[in-house]
């Protein structure tokens, strides 16, 4: 039986997820068809893409509304294509700015188009009033942490736990196979930098990194740059880069294969636990997103790790405490303390038990190929 549907994705973490997602759906049904926006991982996976997900990558509430009109041609685009396509159901993945408005029009305007979220917007972190959005424009949320599901239901909003992807993403990981495949050095010890998968954190994080690896310390280390796979174009020539290996084929061999790490806030913050990898969690902003954010968020902690194991476990720098000194002593602590290293990797297991089982992409895709309204 053919299907269709129309799929977004705005950003890397989700275009992973979708593309796991679009292949696990041509399992269950071979003849469905995919309309949308997404990044190389979807458009591989069977992607008719109608914007360059590059554009859509923006960080911040000052960047996004430099961009208003460019995202409301998008949202036009969307809508008319939707009204053109004769679509089966419209995926949403994270990205919730953009999406949740989205929904709301779709909504509006094809009451009877079944709207599915995949990867829950963080409104247990902020925002909660997007509550609402949710709770009259989509059909199903489906869900990624377990405590999403306990949160939704003491709002009396039915979500589906289907567990991590990373748990059948990263099954095989193999440090000593990874470090062999990217010719690293056996009696040396390697740092990865992983900014972020959008420009402005690469432009915001990367040079106080430079910095850090300047420290005497470090003169027996070598360095790893992750480059996210939308980030190709970016030019990195005006950075004295003459110590570090550019990872950019397959950015998370950087993660798997060093010893430390100093990684940008977002999904590789929980890509670096479940690769077994220590690491720095490091994010700063503009200085008026960062004052708003300060407003809103609920959580105590930025990063996804520490806030599925409720307590400060692994070190957050954030904004004007992102400092190439802090980096220098958080990472000098990991090398130098063994009760920290055993703390942080018994964290670590915890972390993980948190994650569900294996197979979240495939009951996702068939919570949606199989819904049916109620």
């Amino acid at each position: 039986m053919n299907s269709k549907y129309f799929i977004i994705a705005g950003e890397s973490s989700g275009d992973l997820h979708g593309s796991l997602l679009m292949q696990q759906m041509k399992r269950v049904n071979d003849h469905v068809e995919f309309e949308g926006i997404g990044g190389n991982l979807m458009l591989n996976s069977g992607l008719k893409s109608f914007v360059d997900i590059k554009k859509m990558n923006v960080m911040g509430f000052v960047e996004v509304l430099k961009k208003y009109l460019f995202f409301k041609s998008i949202q036009n685009d969307s809508l008319n294509k939707i009204k053109e396509g004769g679509f089966d159901g419209v995926i949403l993945i994270d990205y919730p700015g953009f999406n949740l408005r989205l929904a709301k029009k779709i909504k509006k305007l094809f009451p009877d188009l079944p709207i599915h979220y995949y990867i829950s917007p963080q409104m247990w972190a902020w925002k909660e009033d997007r509550i609402e959005f949710v709770k009259n424009y989509i059909d199903q949320m489906i869900v990624i942490f377990s405590f999403e599901k306990d949160w939704y239901a003491k709002r009396s909003i039915s979500a589906e736990f289907v567990g991590h992807p990373f748990l059948d993403i990263y099954k095989n990981i193999n440090k000593k196979e990874t470090r062999l495949k990217l010719k690293l050095l056996e009696n040396k010890k390697y740092i990865a930098l992983f900014p972020g998968s959008r420009r402005q954190e690469v432009q915001n994080h990367l040079p106080i990194m430079l910095e850090a690896m300047k420290n005497n310390f470090f003169d027996e280390f070598e360095f790893l740059l992750g480059k996210a796979r939308d980030l190709e174009n970016l030019k990195l020539d005006s950075k004295d880069l003459s110590r570090i290996h550019v990872i950019d084929n397959n950015p998370e061999d950087a993660l798997i294969a060093c010893d430390f790490a100093w990684v940008g806030s977002g999904t590789s913050t929980l890509q670096s636990v479940v690769f077994n990898t220590p690491f720095i969690l490091l994010y700063k902003t503009s200085f008026l997103s960062w004052l708003i954010m300060k407003r809103f968020v609920k959580v105590k902690f930025a990063g996804m790790p520490n806030i599925i194991l409720g307590q400060h476990l692994i070190p957050e720098l954030l904004q004007e405490n992102l400092t190439s000194e802090k980096i220098i002593n958080e990472t000098k602590r990991f090398f130098t303390d063994t009760s920290y290293r055993d703390r942080l990797y018994g964290g670590y297991k915890s972390i993980i038990s948190e994650l569900g089982e294996p197979g979240a992409s495939r009951r996702a895709a068939n919570l949606i190929i199989n819904y049916s309204k109620k």
